[in-house]
Protein backbone atom coordinates (compact mmCIF):
# COMPACT_ATOMS: atom_id res chain seq x y z
CA UNK A 1 0.00 0.00 0.00
CA UNK A 2 1.50 3.37 -0.97
CA UNK A 3 2.30 5.42 2.11
CA UNK A 4 0.24 8.46 2.91
CA UNK A 5 2.18 11.69 2.65
CA UNK A 6 1.64 14.97 4.40
CA UNK A 7 3.10 18.03 2.75
CA UNK A 8 3.31 21.24 4.73
CA UNK A 9 2.76 24.13 2.32
CA UNK A 10 5.07 27.03 1.85
CA UNK A 11 3.98 30.35 3.25
CA UNK A 12 2.49 31.46 -0.05
CA UNK A 13 0.88 28.15 -0.91
CA UNK A 14 -2.51 27.87 0.69
CA UNK A 15 -5.79 26.12 0.45
CA UNK A 16 -9.29 26.47 -0.86
CA UNK A 17 -12.88 25.40 -0.14
CA UNK A 18 -15.14 23.37 -2.35
CA UNK A 19 -18.66 24.00 -1.24
CA UNK A 20 -20.77 22.81 1.62
CA UNK A 21 -23.14 19.90 1.90
CA UNK A 22 -26.38 20.74 3.70
CA UNK A 23 -27.62 18.49 6.50
CA UNK A 24 -30.34 18.61 9.08
CA UNK A 25 -30.05 20.58 12.28
CA UNK A 26 -31.15 18.61 15.32
CA UNK A 27 -31.63 21.43 17.83
CA UNK A 28 -30.20 24.77 18.82
CA UNK A 29 -26.82 26.19 19.82
CA UNK A 30 -24.49 23.15 19.95
CA UNK A 31 -26.64 21.34 17.38
CA UNK A 32 -26.49 24.36 15.06
CA UNK A 33 -22.71 24.25 15.21
CA UNK A 34 -22.83 20.50 14.59
CA UNK A 35 -24.98 21.25 11.53
CA UNK A 36 -22.19 23.35 10.09
CA UNK A 37 -19.61 20.64 10.76
CA UNK A 38 -21.83 18.12 8.97
CA UNK A 39 -22.26 20.52 6.09
CA UNK A 40 -18.52 20.46 5.47
CA UNK A 41 -18.00 16.78 4.86
CA UNK A 42 -19.05 16.52 1.25
CA UNK A 43 -16.99 19.09 -0.64
CA UNK A 44 -14.07 20.36 1.44
CA UNK A 45 -11.99 21.54 -1.49
CA UNK A 46 -13.69 24.93 -2.27
CA UNK A 47 -11.46 26.98 0.08
CA UNK A 48 -8.37 25.13 -1.24
CA UNK A 49 -9.11 25.97 -4.89
CA UNK A 50 -9.58 29.66 -4.12
CA UNK A 51 -6.29 29.95 -2.25
CA UNK A 52 -4.10 27.63 -4.29
CA UNK A 53 -4.27 30.31 -6.97
CA UNK A 54 -1.79 32.24 -4.83
CA UNK A 55 0.93 29.88 -5.97
CA UNK A 56 -0.19 29.83 -9.61
CA UNK A 57 2.25 31.15 -12.24
CA UNK A 58 2.20 34.92 -12.43
CA UNK A 59 0.42 35.32 -9.10
CA UNK A 60 2.59 36.64 -6.29
CA UNK A 61 1.24 35.94 -2.84
CA UNK A 62 2.00 38.46 -0.14
CA UNK A 63 1.97 36.15 2.88
CA UNK A 64 4.91 36.57 5.25
CA UNK A 65 7.31 33.73 5.93
CA UNK A 66 8.37 32.87 9.46
CA UNK A 67 10.79 30.25 10.69
CA UNK A 68 8.09 28.96 12.98
CA UNK A 69 4.75 30.31 11.76
CA UNK A 70 2.81 28.36 14.37
CA UNK A 71 4.22 30.54 17.13
CA UNK A 72 3.92 33.81 15.25
CA UNK A 73 1.18 35.90 16.88
CA UNK A 74 -2.05 35.74 14.91
CA UNK A 75 -4.11 38.88 14.31
CA UNK A 76 -6.63 39.60 17.07
CA UNK A 77 -10.03 38.11 16.41
CA UNK A 78 -13.49 39.11 17.53
CA UNK A 79 -15.31 37.12 20.16
CA UNK A 80 -18.62 35.93 18.75
CA UNK A 81 -20.80 36.79 21.73
CA UNK A 82 -19.10 38.69 24.50
CA UNK A 83 -17.87 42.12 23.39
CA UNK A 84 -16.25 42.58 26.79
CA UNK A 85 -14.03 39.63 25.95
CA UNK A 86 -12.68 41.55 22.96
CA UNK A 87 -11.73 44.45 25.21
CA UNK A 88 -10.11 42.03 27.64
CA UNK A 89 -8.03 40.50 24.84
CA UNK A 90 -6.86 43.92 23.66
CA UNK A 91 -5.88 44.79 27.23
CA UNK A 92 -3.97 41.54 27.68
CA UNK A 93 -2.23 41.82 24.32
CA UNK A 94 -1.29 45.45 24.94
CA UNK A 95 0.18 44.64 28.34
CA UNK A 96 2.07 41.68 26.90
CA UNK A 97 3.55 43.79 24.09
CA UNK A 98 4.75 46.42 26.59
CA UNK A 99 6.36 43.68 28.68
CA UNK A 100 7.99 42.14 25.60
CA UNK A 101 9.40 45.49 24.50
CA UNK A 102 10.83 46.18 27.94
CA UNK A 103 12.38 42.71 28.11
CA UNK A 104 13.90 43.06 24.65
CA UNK A 105 15.43 46.43 25.54
CA UNK A 106 16.84 45.11 28.80
CA UNK A 107 18.14 41.80 27.47
CA UNK A 108 19.09 42.86 23.98
CA UNK A 109 16.91 40.18 22.45
CA UNK A 110 15.90 40.25 18.84
CA UNK A 111 12.65 42.23 18.45
CA UNK A 112 11.92 40.34 15.24
CA UNK A 113 11.73 36.99 17.04
CA UNK A 114 8.45 35.19 16.37
CA UNK A 115 8.25 34.04 19.99
CA UNK A 116 6.27 36.28 22.30
CA UNK A 117 6.18 36.49 26.07
CA UNK A 118 2.96 35.45 27.75
CA UNK A 119 3.91 36.81 31.15
CA UNK A 120 0.92 39.15 31.26
CA UNK A 121 -1.53 36.56 29.98
CA UNK A 122 -2.89 34.16 32.52
CA UNK A 123 -5.57 31.51 32.59
CA UNK A 124 -8.56 32.54 34.67
CA UNK A 125 -9.30 31.04 38.04
CA UNK A 126 -12.48 31.07 40.05
CA UNK A 127 -16.05 30.88 38.67
CA UNK A 128 -16.44 30.73 34.91
CA UNK A 129 -17.79 33.86 33.22
CA UNK A 130 -17.95 34.99 29.61
CA UNK A 131 -14.63 36.85 30.11
CA UNK A 132 -12.82 33.87 31.63
CA UNK A 133 -9.62 32.99 29.77
CA UNK A 134 -10.00 29.24 29.41
CA UNK A 135 -7.00 28.65 27.15
CA UNK A 136 -3.85 30.30 25.85
CA UNK A 137 -3.02 29.25 22.29
CA UNK A 138 0.46 30.44 21.31
CA UNK A 139 -0.02 33.15 23.91
CA UNK A 140 -3.39 34.31 22.60
CA UNK A 141 -6.33 34.09 25.01
CA UNK A 142 -9.40 32.01 24.30
CA UNK A 143 -12.41 33.16 26.28
CA UNK A 144 -15.25 31.04 27.57
CA UNK A 145 -17.69 32.74 25.20
CA UNK A 146 -15.49 31.86 22.23
CA UNK A 147 -16.12 28.20 23.00
CA UNK A 148 -19.57 28.02 24.58
CA UNK A 149 -21.17 31.16 23.19
CA UNK A 150 -24.96 30.94 23.67
CA UNK A 151 -24.73 28.00 26.05
CA UNK A 152 -23.48 30.28 28.81
CA UNK A 153 -26.26 32.79 28.22
CA UNK A 154 -28.95 30.12 28.33
CA UNK A 155 -27.47 28.61 31.49
CA UNK A 156 -27.15 31.97 33.23
CA UNK A 157 -30.68 32.99 32.20
CA UNK A 158 -32.23 29.82 33.60
CA UNK A 159 -33.70 30.80 37.02
CA UNK A 160 -34.18 27.18 38.03
CA UNK A 161 -30.41 26.56 38.23
CA UNK A 162 -28.24 27.34 41.21
CA UNK A 163 -24.85 28.98 40.76
CA UNK A 164 -23.18 25.67 41.53
CA UNK A 165 -25.27 23.89 38.90
CA UNK A 166 -24.47 26.59 36.33
CA UNK A 167 -20.76 26.20 36.95
CA UNK A 168 -21.02 22.43 36.73
CA UNK A 169 -22.83 22.62 33.38
CA UNK A 170 -20.35 25.13 31.97
CA UNK A 171 -17.37 23.04 33.02
CA UNK A 172 -18.90 19.87 31.57
CA UNK A 173 -19.57 21.61 28.26
CA UNK A 174 -16.09 23.13 28.29
CA UNK A 175 -14.48 19.71 28.72
CA UNK A 176 -16.42 18.46 25.70
CA UNK A 177 -15.68 21.39 23.39
CA UNK A 178 -12.45 23.10 24.36
CA UNK A 179 -9.97 20.48 23.04
CA UNK A 180 -11.42 20.66 19.53
CA UNK A 181 -11.69 24.45 19.66
CA UNK A 182 -8.01 24.73 20.65
CA UNK A 183 -6.99 22.46 17.78
CA UNK A 184 -8.95 24.61 15.37
CA UNK A 185 -7.50 27.80 16.83
CA UNK A 186 -3.97 26.60 16.07
CA UNK A 187 -5.01 26.13 12.45
CA UNK A 188 -6.88 29.44 12.28
CA UNK A 189 -3.71 31.21 13.43
CA UNK A 190 -1.73 29.59 10.63
CA UNK A 191 -4.38 30.59 8.11
CA UNK A 192 -4.25 34.22 9.24
CA UNK A 193 -0.47 34.22 8.86
CA UNK A 194 -0.22 32.41 5.53
CA UNK A 195 -3.26 33.82 3.75
CA UNK A 196 -3.29 37.51 2.78
CA UNK A 197 -6.23 39.50 4.09
CA UNK A 198 -7.67 40.14 0.63
CA UNK A 199 -7.57 36.42 -0.11
CA UNK A 200 -9.40 35.66 3.13
CA UNK A 201 -12.06 38.20 2.16
CA UNK A 202 -12.41 36.58 -1.26
CA UNK A 203 -12.93 33.17 0.32
CA UNK A 204 -15.59 34.57 2.63
CA UNK A 205 -17.42 35.97 -0.38
CA UNK A 206 -17.25 32.60 -2.12
CA UNK A 207 -18.66 30.88 0.97
CA UNK A 208 -21.55 33.29 1.52
CA UNK A 209 -23.97 31.58 -0.94
CA UNK A 210 -23.43 28.23 0.79
CA UNK A 211 -23.93 29.84 4.17
CA UNK A 212 -27.20 31.34 2.97
CA UNK A 213 -28.34 27.91 1.79
CA UNK A 214 -27.50 26.47 5.20
CA UNK A 215 -29.38 29.28 6.97
CA UNK A 216 -32.35 28.54 4.73
CA UNK A 217 -32.33 24.92 5.89
CA UNK A 218 -32.35 26.10 9.51
CA UNK A 219 -35.09 28.67 8.83
CA UNK A 220 -37.38 26.03 7.35
CA UNK A 221 -36.63 23.56 10.11
CA UNK A 222 -37.49 26.14 12.77
CA UNK A 223 -40.59 27.19 10.77
CA UNK A 224 -39.66 30.87 10.56
CA UNK A 225 -41.08 33.03 7.75
CA UNK A 226 -37.99 35.21 7.25
CA UNK A 227 -34.31 35.27 8.17
CA UNK A 228 -35.10 38.24 10.42
CA UNK A 229 -37.57 36.10 12.36
CA UNK A 230 -34.93 33.38 12.59
CA UNK A 231 -32.42 35.92 13.90
CA UNK A 232 -34.86 37.07 16.57
CA UNK A 233 -35.52 33.46 17.51
CA UNK A 234 -31.78 32.70 17.72
CA UNK A 235 -31.21 35.75 19.92
CA UNK A 236 -33.38 34.07 22.51
CA UNK A 237 -31.05 31.08 22.34
CA UNK A 238 -27.96 33.20 22.92
CA UNK A 239 -26.75 33.44 19.32
CA UNK A 240 -27.55 35.15 16.00
CA UNK A 241 -27.29 34.62 12.27
CA UNK A 242 -24.14 36.75 12.17
CA UNK A 243 -22.51 34.70 14.92
CA UNK A 244 -23.40 31.53 13.08
CA UNK A 245 -21.85 33.04 9.95
CA UNK A 246 -18.57 33.63 11.78
CA UNK A 247 -18.58 30.06 13.12
CA UNK A 248 -19.37 28.77 9.65
CA UNK A 249 -16.44 30.64 8.08
CA UNK A 250 -14.10 29.49 10.83
CA UNK A 251 -14.99 25.84 10.34
CA UNK A 252 -14.66 26.15 6.57
CA UNK A 253 -11.25 27.76 6.86
CA UNK A 254 -10.03 25.04 9.20
CA UNK A 255 -11.35 22.19 7.08
CA UNK A 256 -10.11 23.72 3.83
CA UNK A 257 -6.64 24.29 5.26
CA UNK A 258 -6.44 20.71 6.53
CA UNK A 259 -7.52 19.41 3.14
CA UNK A 260 -4.71 21.35 1.48
CA UNK A 261 -2.12 19.57 3.64
CA UNK A 262 -3.42 16.05 3.12
CA UNK A 263 -2.08 14.00 0.24
CA UNK A 264 -3.55 10.52 -0.23
CA UNK A 265 -3.59 8.24 -3.28
CA UNK A 266 -6.44 8.78 -5.71
CA UNK A 267 -6.82 5.02 -6.13
CA UNK A 268 -6.56 1.99 -3.85
CA UNK A 269 -4.69 -1.15 -4.91
CA UNK A 270 -6.90 -4.06 -5.84
CA UNK A 271 -5.09 -6.24 -3.31
CA UNK A 272 -6.07 -3.87 -0.51
CA UNK A 273 -9.66 -3.73 -1.78
CA UNK A 274 -9.91 -7.53 -1.78
CA UNK A 275 -8.41 -7.76 1.68
CA UNK A 276 -11.00 -5.31 3.02
CA UNK A 277 -13.79 -7.25 1.26
CA UNK A 278 -12.66 -10.53 2.82
CA UNK A 279 -12.24 -9.00 6.27
CA UNK A 280 -15.75 -7.50 6.10
CA UNK A 281 -17.48 -10.30 4.25
CA UNK A 282 -20.30 -10.39 6.77
CA UNK A 283 -21.16 -6.81 5.82
CA UNK A 284 -21.79 -7.95 2.24
CA UNK A 285 -23.60 -11.17 3.10
CA UNK A 286 -27.17 -11.84 4.11
CA UNK A 287 -28.09 -14.85 6.20
CA UNK A 288 -31.02 -17.17 5.75
CA UNK A 289 -34.26 -15.65 7.08
CA UNK A 290 -37.90 -16.66 7.06
CA UNK A 291 -41.00 -14.59 7.64
CA UNK A 292 -43.28 -16.49 9.95
CA UNK A 293 -46.97 -16.32 10.88
CA UNK A 294 -48.43 -18.09 13.91
CA UNK A 295 -51.83 -19.21 15.14
CA UNK A 296 -52.29 -19.89 18.85
CA UNK A 297 -55.13 -22.06 20.14
CA UNK A 298 -55.87 -21.75 23.86
CA UNK A 299 -57.65 -24.55 25.75
CA UNK A 300 -61.29 -24.02 26.66
CA UNK A 301 -63.37 -25.68 29.36
CA UNK A 302 -62.66 -29.09 27.89
CA UNK A 303 -58.92 -28.56 28.25
CA UNK A 304 -56.11 -29.45 25.87
CA UNK A 305 -58.04 -32.22 24.13
CA UNK A 306 -60.45 -29.63 22.77
CA UNK A 307 -57.54 -27.32 21.82
CA UNK A 308 -55.85 -30.10 19.84
CA UNK A 309 -59.08 -30.90 18.02
CA UNK A 310 -59.57 -27.21 17.20
CA UNK A 311 -56.02 -27.03 15.84
CA UNK A 312 -56.69 -30.00 13.55
CA UNK A 313 -59.86 -28.31 12.30
CA UNK A 314 -57.93 -25.10 11.59
CA UNK A 315 -55.33 -26.95 9.55
CA UNK A 316 -58.15 -28.62 7.60
CA UNK A 317 -59.77 -25.23 6.87
CA UNK A 318 -56.47 -23.85 5.57
CA UNK A 319 -55.89 -26.90 3.40
CA UNK A 320 -59.34 -26.31 1.87
CA UNK A 321 -58.43 -22.74 0.86
CA UNK A 322 -58.80 -20.51 3.90
CA UNK A 323 -55.98 -17.97 4.20
CA UNK A 324 -53.65 -18.62 7.13
CA UNK A 325 -53.53 -14.90 8.01
CA UNK A 326 -57.33 -14.58 7.97
CA UNK A 327 -57.70 -17.47 10.40
CA UNK A 328 -54.93 -16.05 12.59
CA UNK A 329 -56.73 -12.67 12.76
CA UNK A 330 -60.02 -14.41 13.54
CA UNK A 331 -58.54 -16.26 16.53
CA UNK A 332 -56.20 -13.57 17.80
CA UNK A 333 -56.94 -11.32 20.74
CA UNK A 334 -58.25 -7.89 19.63
CA UNK A 335 -54.98 -6.13 20.44
CA UNK A 336 -53.05 -8.43 18.07
CA UNK A 337 -55.70 -8.85 15.37
CA UNK A 338 -54.12 -6.38 12.93
CA UNK A 339 -50.89 -8.37 12.89
CA UNK A 340 -52.77 -11.34 11.38
CA UNK A 341 -50.37 -13.74 13.07
CA UNK A 342 -47.23 -12.12 11.59
CA UNK A 343 -44.06 -12.62 13.66
CA UNK A 344 -41.79 -10.75 11.24
CA UNK A 345 -38.48 -11.92 9.83
CA UNK A 346 -36.72 -14.61 11.85
CA UNK A 347 -33.00 -15.43 11.57
CA UNK A 348 -31.35 -18.60 12.75
CA UNK A 349 -30.54 -18.49 16.43
CA UNK A 350 -33.59 -16.41 17.32
CA UNK A 351 -35.84 -19.36 18.24
CA UNK A 352 -35.49 -22.41 20.40
CA UNK A 353 -33.55 -25.08 18.47
CA UNK A 354 -36.52 -27.47 18.10
CA UNK A 355 -38.83 -24.70 16.87
CA UNK A 356 -36.15 -23.26 14.59
CA UNK A 357 -35.60 -26.62 12.87
CA UNK A 358 -39.32 -27.01 12.31
CA UNK A 359 -39.89 -23.46 10.97
CA UNK A 360 -36.87 -23.35 8.66
CA UNK A 361 -37.84 -26.73 7.20
CA UNK A 362 -41.15 -25.29 5.94
CA UNK A 363 -41.54 -24.11 2.35
CA UNK A 364 -43.23 -20.77 1.64
CA UNK A 365 -46.99 -21.25 2.15
CA UNK A 366 -46.59 -24.59 3.94
CA UNK A 367 -48.37 -25.09 7.29
CA UNK A 368 -46.73 -26.91 10.17
CA UNK A 369 -48.16 -29.73 12.22
CA UNK A 370 -49.64 -28.63 15.55
CA UNK A 371 -47.01 -27.87 18.18
CA UNK A 372 -48.50 -28.94 21.49
CA UNK A 373 -47.39 -27.13 24.61
CA UNK A 374 -48.73 -27.48 28.18
CA UNK A 375 -50.96 -24.39 27.93
CA UNK A 376 -51.61 -23.98 24.19
CA UNK A 377 -51.29 -25.33 20.68
CA UNK A 378 -49.30 -23.45 18.04
CA UNK A 379 -49.51 -23.64 14.25
CA UNK A 380 -46.86 -22.02 12.04
CA UNK A 381 -46.57 -21.03 8.40
CA UNK A 382 -43.73 -19.46 6.40
CA UNK A 383 -44.95 -16.53 4.30
CA UNK A 384 -41.61 -15.52 2.75
CA UNK A 385 -37.98 -16.59 2.70
CA UNK A 386 -34.55 -15.10 2.00
CA UNK A 387 -31.85 -17.57 1.14
CA UNK A 388 -28.28 -16.81 2.28
CA UNK A 389 -26.34 -14.79 -0.28
CA UNK A 390 -23.18 -12.72 -0.71
CA UNK A 391 -22.82 -9.63 -2.87
CA UNK A 392 -20.04 -10.20 -5.42
CA UNK A 393 -16.86 -8.18 -4.97
CA UNK A 394 -17.31 -6.48 -8.34
CA UNK A 395 -20.60 -4.95 -7.23
CA UNK A 396 -19.13 -3.32 -4.11
CA UNK A 397 -15.61 -2.56 -5.33
CA UNK A 398 -16.31 1.15 -5.90
CA UNK A 399 -18.04 1.45 -2.53
CA UNK A 400 -15.11 -0.20 -0.75
CA UNK A 401 -12.62 2.05 -2.51
CA UNK A 402 -14.53 5.16 -1.44
CA UNK A 403 -14.67 3.86 2.14
CA UNK A 404 -10.92 3.26 2.21
CA UNK A 405 -10.11 6.62 0.62
CA UNK A 406 -12.29 8.42 3.17
CA UNK A 407 -10.56 6.50 5.94
CA UNK A 408 -7.13 7.46 4.58
CA UNK A 409 -8.17 11.09 4.33
CA UNK A 410 -9.44 11.16 7.90
CA UNK A 411 -6.30 9.40 9.18
CA UNK A 412 -4.11 11.89 7.32
CA UNK A 413 -6.14 14.82 8.61
CA UNK A 414 -5.78 13.51 12.15
CA UNK A 415 -2.02 13.23 11.66
CA UNK A 416 -1.84 16.82 10.39
CA UNK A 417 -3.82 18.02 13.39
CA UNK A 418 -1.45 16.13 15.70
CA UNK A 419 1.59 17.67 14.00
CA UNK A 420 0.20 21.19 14.28
CA UNK A 421 -0.78 20.56 17.89
CA UNK A 422 2.71 19.27 18.76
CA UNK A 423 4.33 22.46 17.41
CA UNK A 424 1.94 24.80 19.18
CA UNK A 425 1.97 26.20 22.67
CA UNK A 426 -1.30 25.48 24.47
CA UNK A 427 -2.44 25.93 28.05
CA UNK A 428 -5.99 25.30 29.22
CA UNK A 429 -7.92 25.44 32.47
CA UNK A 430 -8.59 21.72 32.03
CA UNK A 431 -4.96 20.79 32.67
Amino acid sequence: MPPQTITLPAAGSVFSTQGVRESSVNSLVSQLQQHFRCALRGRRALVAACLLSLSAPGCKGRSVKYDNPVFEPAPPRRSLINKAADEEERRLMGAAMETDAAAETENGSDPASPFRSTSMQRLSSGPLTGNSVVALVNGHPVFLDDVLAGVRQMVENNPQLTDQQRQMILMTQLKNRLPKYVEDELIVQQVKIKVPKERQDMIRESLEPKFQETVEVIRKKENKATVQELDEFLSGQGTSVEELRQSFYRIQMVEGYLSSLVKVPEKVDREELLRYYEDHLRDYSSEEKVRVAKIVVRPGKSGMVQAQQQADDIIARISQGAAFQDVAAELAEPVNREKRGDMGWISRGALAPELEDMVFALAVGQVSAPRILPDRVEIYSVTDRHEPSTIPFQQVQAEIEETLLNQKREDARREVRDQIRSRGSVQTVLE
